[in-house]
């Protein structure tokens, strides 16, 4: 029986991972901070795990016997070498394969932090001579409608710093799916997927919520100083806020347009779209 580590477990796509694991033939641990937020996660071959990336000398336990991992990190700043920490020990563990969730557009030349980061990342990932699979979808559908990204959504405006920019859009649960097709089924051996939906501007989708809710949803571009005072209201900090603003950066400049078959090859149905997520989620917006 394969055993499978997710990290960052009760992250927006840990979560819906670690319940696509559930009453499969695999044993699943799950990687959490916080025990008391993952009761959703239990389950016959669910195993919850303390673990923080901050504190490397847990991780050669964490790894023991460990076959697979689907390594998720959360906006930290020296993410890069953490994972340049967590694969070596995962190589010393004999772990025989790596899934990372990376992100569309990763270039480890990259202006963003954030795709300049996976792009290391994912370097990092590829050279270690371990077996991988990297992932990287475009923007999560969730992001509308939780966290500050909803707060700067409201009262009838979508708020954001991207222009008019088409950006690339997946709902979490498809992105979930594909993770956990890659983690139980062979194949995808040192493979890059592109994992995208559609691609929306921000108008586009103002209009479709509009329409679906029978409210008026105006979108306004608002510039980067605005958008760190809204920020700053959720009381996020500074360094993260910078990160942030360069990703959506990124986006107006369109970097986070793009198309590719790979996600619905790996879940065998077509992309959810925005219009199924928001009427999904009517009673949210």
């Amino acid at each position: 029986m394969n055993t499978i580590l997710v990290t960052a477990a009760t992250s927006t796509i840990g979560r819906r991972v670690v319940n696509n694991l559930k009453n499969t033939h695999s044993t699943v641990k799950a990687g959490v901070r916080s025990t008391r937020k993952a009761a959703d996660l239990k389950g016959n071959n669910i195993k919850l795990v303390k673990f923080d990336f901050l504190e490397p000398a847990t991780y050669p336990t964490l790894l023991e016997g460990v076959d697979k991992v689907l390594l998720i990190i959360p906006i930290l700043a020296d993410q890069v070498e953490i994972v340049r920490n967590f694969v070596k020990v995962a190589k010393e563990k004999k772990v025989k394969k790596i899934v990372l969730l990376s992100g569309l557009g990763a270039d480890m030349e990259s202006e963003s932090d954030i795709l300049r980061w996976h792009g290391e990342k994912e370097k990092i990932v590829r050279k270690s001579g371990i077996p991988y699979t990297i992932l990287r979808p475009g923007n999560f559908m969730q992001n509308y409608v939780t966290g500050c990204f909803r707060k700067m959504c409201g009262n009838g405006k979508l708020t954001l710093p991207q222009g008019d920019a088409k950006i690339n859009q997946v709902d979490a649960d498809d992105i979930a799916m594909a993770a956990a097709n890659v983690l139980t089924n062979f194949g995808h051996k040192d493979k890059i997927y592109n994992l995208t939906g559609y691609s929306y501007t921000n108008l586009e989708i103002a209009d479709l919520i509009s329409n679906i809710t029978g409210k008026k949803i105006d979108y306004q571009d608002i510039s980067e100083d605005d958008a760190r005072k809204k920020m700053k209201q959720c009381e996020i900090k500074d360094w993260r806020i910078d990160t942030i603003l360069g990703l959506q950066r990124a986006c107006k400049e369109g970097l986070m347009e793009a198309y590719s078959m790979d996600l619905k090859d790996l879940i065998s149905k077509s992309p959810t779209t925005f219009a199924e997520f928001a009427l999904r989620h009517k009673h949210v917006f």
